[in-house]
């Protein structure tokens, strides 16, 4: 015991509160610093002589600075990151989907859907007017302009979503090659260090953060201060080393691109959970897809329902000669095999052909079977080409080498159709009013474009029958097996009302994704977050501790004086 322990207990106190007074100058100076994290001072008493009377203390000492942090709460701050990048990437895309369907614009699909059969409406009450039928086909066209346009649009926000998926991944795969690189360091800097590298592991934290943003993730912290990242069931990072990840580029079930999100060391497939891939990806396969695939629906539903009722109808002029537009891969087996590779399939039924003499007006009726049960011989292109040419006098019936049919009639003579139940003559393309078989495909037959009278507004060859278009108006309201038993307007009005529900939804999953962050966040921010007036408390208290230190050292420096004068 004596005035230089003295001395020692007041140099100890001076070192400790300027290096408390530097912890709170740098809580300040980074009170604006994204993703910093406040640092605290530990002081603790260093042990002293113990006499007789008791224990004399040797000062103060800097234990260690800690980053003011909750790691539980970090985690849970990672998740709600995820959460919330998901649900907006999908909210803003579902808002995007939307724009392009345009359910309640004045051009949007279901008004130019009523337009069209409106035009039938009108053709029904004047299925003798030139005009009339040229509306028609008008409308039809302005229909499957907007139905092309409408899935253009889909597959380039496709095309976007994937790109989008390209960045992310790209960006994500050199986050977590920082974060390796940032453990590496952080370990060598804490490495018997009784403290924590807290600016490297406020930057770590910053791009784990980032890489939440992208993916759902997990992280598993060692003993030595690295960080494990775990995404799903995979590990991407292990101390130092990032396994990586790329975005491939494959196809899909429909044919479509959709890129996929892999690992780099095993070309291993990723699950992203949440997160703005995972956002990007169900926006990709589910959303956007379901939007195409009902408009598919949609258009092959109007096509075949309005073919198959044209078809067996006849409009103001006869053929000499028709030839399909839908080709069969395989004119040998039964017409509803599917090697013919026809998009409709035709089923057991009749249809009529009848031929007109043009120089007594004479007709001939003759009935077609078509038999697709299964029992026996079914029909094949080959044998229905036959059993044309076979029975239906001045009529000629040819299988061509592209594998449509071609039916001609003698010289003076003419054909017309009829009643066909059997759906043959709208799966082969003969005497149809669209051509196509989804969104992609669909067109109006050069044959009704070129000649409007080819239109089958009647169902018999009397002046003013409108029979045929009668049934075709009733198309728009009436349930169909090809759309699963609802009509055209039932399928268009659930797939704008599906969307709507959907979008709300997302946006409603967005808002309370937000809410649980940004609760999250003011706790973090009360954990670990700089308050200005508490780093004030702390400047104060350090610094009165730091003047009476120094006040402390001076009256012991003045003993020491007063002890040397008296020993001289």
């Amino acid at each position: 015991m004596g005035l230089s322990s003295a001395l020692s207990v007041g140099r100890t106190a001076l070192e400790a509160y300027q290096a408390t007074l530097q912890v709170a100058g740098q809580n300040i100076a980074n009170v604006g610093t994204p993703g910093y994290t406040r640092s605290s001072a530990r002081l603790t008493a260093i042990p002293g002589q113990t006499f007789s009377f008791g224990q004399l203390g040797n000062g103060v000492r800097i234990n260690a600075i800690r980053r003011n942090i909750n790691e539980a709460l970090q985690a849970r701050l990672r998740t709600a990151v995820s959460d919330v990048a998901a649900a907006s990437v999908e909210r803003d895309a579902l808002n995007q989907i939307e724009g392009v369907l345009d359910p309640l614009g004045d051009r949007n699909l279901g008004s130019l859907i009523t337009d069209f059969f409106g035009s039938l409406n009108d053709l029904q009450n004047s299925p003798d007017n030139t005009a009339t039928r040229g509306i028609v086909v008008n409308t039809a066209q302005s229909l499957i302009q907007r139905i092309r346009d409408t899935r253009g649009q889909l597959i380039s926000f496709r095309d976007q979503i994937n790109e989008e998926i390209t960045t992310s991944v790209n960006r994500a795969d050199q986050v977590a090659s920082e974060i390796a690189d940032l453990n590496q360091r952080i370990v060598v800097a804490e490495a018997g260090a009784n403290g924590q590298a807290s600016a490297l592991r406020d930057q770590r934290d910053l791009l784990l953060s980032e890489l939440a943003d992208a993916f759902e993730i997990q992280t598993r912290e060692q003993p030595n201060g690295a960080v494990n990242v775990y995404i799903g069931n995979e590990s991407l990072i292990q101390f130092g080393e990032s396994f990586g990840l790329k975005a491939v580029n494959e196809v899909d079930s429909d044919g479509l691109a959709a890129i996929v999100v892999r690992l780099k060391i095993n070309n291993g497939p990723v699950s992203t959970g949440a997160g703005r891939i995972a956002g990007l990806i169900k926006s990709r396969d589910v959303h956007n897809t379901e939007q195409v695939n009902r408009l598919d629906q949609l258009s092959a539903g109007l096509i075949y329902e309005i073919n198959r009722v044209h078809s067996g109808g006849q409009g103001l002029a006869a053929f000499s000669s028709i030839t399909g537009t839908n080709p069969v891969d395989d004119t040998t087996v039964a017409l509803n095999d599917p090697l013919t590779g026809l998009a409709f399939p035709p089923q057991t039924g009749s249809f009529f052909i009848d031929v007109r003499d043009n120089a007594s007006g004479e007709v001939i009726r003759t009935q077609i079977n078509v038999n697709l049960d299964g029992i026996g011989t079914d029909t094949t292109l080959d044998s229905l080409a036959a059993d044309i040419t076979a029975n239906v006098g001045n009529v000629t019936a040819t299988v061509l080498s592209n594998g449509r049919l071609e039916i001609s009639a003698s010289p003076g003579f003419s054909f017309t159709f009829a009643d066909d139940t059997s759906g043959a003559l709208a799966s082969l393309g003969i005497n149809t009013f669209f051509t196509g078989e989804d969104a992609l495909t669909i067109g109006v037959n050069d044959l009704v474009v070129d000649n409007t009278d080819y239109v089958a507004a009647s169902t018999t060859p009397f002046v003013g029958d409108g029979s045929n278009a009668t049934a075709l108006v009733e198309l728009q309201d009436k349930a169909v097996a090809t759309l699963g038993g609802v009509s055209l307007n039932e399928h268009y009005a659930t797939t704008m009302a599906d969307l709507a529900v959907a979008s709300s939804s997302a946006s409603s999953a967005n808002d309370a994704a937000s809410v649980i962050f940004d609760s999250l966040s003011v706790q973090r921010e009360s954990v670990s977050g700089v308050n200005l007036d508490e780093e004030a408390v702390s400047l104060i208290t350090s610094q009165r501790a730091y003047e009476g230190a120094a006040r402390y050292m001076n009256v012991v420096n003045e003993m020491l004086q007063t002890l040397m004068t008296l020993i001289r």
